[in-house]
């Protein structure tokens, strides 16, 4: 016979114990429970707290994430927190709201391809020919500052959106049509741009004070822009960063943020300290297909400084520039003569510690975009306080005494030296 197997289920559980307990620790109890909390709490704000916390010293002011369109990839702010009255957290959350506001500002009122609510920006300006319009004051000043130096390139718009696209080709087969190397059509079209952009008759701004402003366009130009399917005739273009970055620097000082810099990717650089503090600019030389470190500028107090270079030396520099599987580059620096691109050198270095970068490339404008160098040029702008560095044959020239050059390249047979200008 079988086991017999008992049903576990009937089995009976056992009685479960009553443990009374007692009211005598009770206040006891819940005043540590609270204590706990409490401590729990205090760590969590200390550790929050901490992480938030941003140290004296040197930080990278970037543009809040939280920003709409902006110009703050452009480029680089660099401060040291903790040398004012507030504390460096407090100083650091001040310049990145001044800074954000500010770098949409810049990105909408230099912008001449978007429009913007209650913005009166340069693609206004091209979609309302004949009208008065209000504009924005840093904008009002960067057209008045074209006006002083006698600088049109502002009116070469309709190259620079043929310029525009053949800088965003990929293979060399795509240029053809852009590029007026190659293309005698576009030639000929961009030398008839030029003759327009150098016409007031044909199309100028009117700055009429107080922020007013009124682009007159003839009847003529009007019509060849539509025939040719042109919409720009006014656009900063490679020229924006200048104005925009003492824009930028400008807005800093008035605030009272004067221990930084702001430099942009494409060359224009505004140092902003008054200390004695050393900073230092490298000094680029091309040589062929070759890119050497030249040497290092050294120097203190504030410093305007504009590098022009005719070939890209980052992937932000697509938008000015195309380098061809031949080793030829075509740039955005635009001759208003004929509408082509021309550089007079490969590289140029000038700077002021009295001049903005606008008024420093204003100046540089005429020598650099142009078919030959003529360096005395150079020893005429000194008269201004504008300096200025170029490489030639391994040898930097340069025309300010006080400067001081280091780190001078030298490997193998390749030696560089400096000379100052007499």
């Amino acid at each position: 016979m079988g086991r017999t197997i008992k049903n576990q289920n009937t089995r009976r559980p056992k009685p479960v114990e009553k443990i009374q307990l007692s009211e005598k620790h009770i206040h006891l109890r819940v005043f540590l429970v609270i204590l706990l909390l409490a401590v729990a709490a205090v760590s969590f704000t200390y550790a929050l707290t901490s992480y938030l916390k941003e140290e004296t010293g040197w930080k990278v002011i970037k543009v809040s994430s939280a920003a709409k369109a902006n110009v703050g990839d452009e480029f680089t702010f660099q401060y040291e927190l903790g040398g004012g009255e507030t504390s460096a957290t407090a100083e650091y959350k001040a310049l990145t709201i001044l800074y954000s506001d500010a770098a949409v500002k810049a990105y909408e009122i230099f912008s001449a391809d978007e429009s913007f609510e209650d913005v009166v920006n340069l693609y206004e300006l091209n979609q309302h020919p004949g009208e008065v319009l209000t504009v924005e004051e840093p904008l009002y000043q960067a057209l008045e500052l074209l006006e002083t130096y006698g600088n049109r390139n502002l009116y070469l718009g309709p190259v620079y959106e043929e310029m525009y696209n053949l800088f965003q080709c990929k293979e060399d087969y795509e240029t053809a049509s852009f590029d007026p190397e190659q293309n005698e059509v576009l030639r000929e079209e961009f030398a008839v741009i030029a003759d327009f952009a150098a016409d007031p008759e044909a199309v100028d701004l009117k700055l009429l004070g107080e922020n007013q402003v009124r682009l007159e366009v003839s009847e003529e130009y009007q019509n060849w822009m539509a025939e040719n399917g042109y919409e720009t005739y006014l656009d900063f273009y490679w020229m924006k960063n200048a104005f925009i970055v003492d824009y930028l620097a400008d807005l800093m000082i008035e605030n009272g943020y004067i221990r930084g810099a702001i430099s942009s990717y494409d060359g224009f650089n505004r140092n902003l300290d008054e200390r004695e503090q050393s900073y230092s600019f490298n000094i680029l030389d091309r040589v062929g297909q070759d890119i050497y470190p030249a040497a290092v500028m050294e120097y203190n107090g504030p410093e305007s400084i504009v590098y022009l270079r005719n070939y890209p030396v980052s992937d932000q520099d697509q938008a000015h520039y195309y380098k061809m599987k031949s080793g030829e580059i075509r740039t955005a620096y635009i001759d208003g003569k004929d509408g082509l691109s021309r550089t007079a050198r490969n590289d140029l270095v000038a700077y002021s510690s009295e001049k903005g970068c606008a008024e420093v490339l204003l100046t540089m404008i005429p020598v650099y975009i142009s078919d030959s160098f003529d360096a005395s040029a150079l020893e005429k702008w000194t008269a201004d306080g504008i300096y200025s560095i170029y490489c030639e044959n391994r040898v930097i020239h340069y025309n300010d005494e006080k400067l001081t050059l280091k780190q001078l390249y030298q490997k193998d047979d390749l030696v560089y030296t400096a000379v100052l200008a007499e």
